[in-house]
């Protein structure tokens, strides 16, 4: 389901993860410039598979370069290379590569989703009891994936979002109804890792499976030197919303079609958490701090597009 494809030019070296299942790409770009050359080689190769969304992990300082080639910023993930924050920036595609923000709709619904959650997390406060989470094989989780993808009712693929990445499965099992899985693709090198979640839940006691596996994967990732933690998912599903707020993450990004819905796609919550200090304090550390400060952000990436 996943194809890295690269791109080599005397000026520019990139590689793209092309994911035939979640019709996306991830750009992950070696050696800076170049730009209108990787820009038209991704632009080829979406419109060739189908491709509805891009998206790349940059530092700070090339965001603007992105965003003159027809990207958006979108979101930040604290700590994404250990001592600096990765700033995203993405791309909706269609007959070109457009800059498409998420609309103020979107963004309206978002933050309604987020205040619901807020209330359901103080509102439920109580734990559902008898939960079991055991560590299971990637054969395992791929045949329970192929299986909700064949109904349309999965919501993540396990496929691989870096290279040369670990993965960690866990079952989450209640004492009654059905399970769930969750994985974790974590990068040592970098210090970060993608948390994804099988199936989006539907109940009180599905959000608390989530919770719990969300809390188990924080300690097992902290335990392996891991310093961040992140997740792209509906912006408008407020039971994935008050499980990542009941374990620590938070909003800091809000992606224009960023994920698949059965065969739709829709705008994500880029959901972060900053497991710990690479740099040995008591208390985690980011050069984000809250929402405002991307706000910021982006204003200053189109103050220096002007200047330029």
């Amino acid at each position: 389901m996943v194809e890295e494809l690269l791109f080599r030019s005397d000026n520019a070296f990139l590689c793209l993860l092309l994911n035939r299942r979640t019709k996306s790409i991830r750009v992950i770009d070696f050696r800076s410039g170049a730009l209108p050359a990787k820009r038209l080689f991704i632009q080829s190769v979406a419109q060739r598979e189908g491709v509805k969304k891009a998206i790349i992990l940059v530092e700070k300082d090339e965001v603007s370069s992105w965003t003159r080639v027809g990207f958006v910023r979108e979101g930040t993930i604290p700590g994404f290379y250990k001592r600096s924050d990765g700033h995203l920036v993405g791309c909706v595609i269609g007959d070109k590569m457009a800059s498409v923000e998420a609309s103020d709709e979107s963004q309206k619904i978002a933050e309604k989703t987020i205040n619901a959650a807020k209330k359901a997390t103080k509102d439920n406060a109580s734990k559902v009891g008898g939960i079991k989470i055991k560590e299971i094989s990637e054969k395992a989780a791929a045949v329970a994936r192929d299986a909700l993808w064949a109904r349309g009712s999965a919501l993540a693929g396990f496929d691989p979002f870096g290279r040369d990445a670990k993965r960690l499965y866990i079952e989450v099992i209640p004492k009654r109804g059905k399970s769930n899985l969750l994985s974790a693709e974590y990068q040592e090198c970098f210090g970060h890792s993608l948390i994804e979640i099988l199936r989006p839940p539907k109940s009180s006691t599905d959000v608390q499976l989530v919770i719990e596996g969300l809390a188990y994967l924080s300690e097992e990732l902290k335990r392996r030197n891991i310093v961040s933690a992140f997740n792209f998912s509906p912006f408008d599903d407020i039971g994935l919303a008050t499980a990542f707020i009941a374990t620590g993450f938070r909003k800091t990004g809000l992606l224009a079609q960023g994920v698949l819905v059965g065969k739709k796609h829709t705008d994500a919550v880029l959901w972060t958490r900053k497991l710990a200090d690479p740099a040995g304090g008591d208390e985690p550390h980011s050069e984000i701090e809250n929402d405002d400060e991307i706000e910021e952000d982006n204003d200053e990436g189109e103050e220096e597009e002007e200047d330029e």
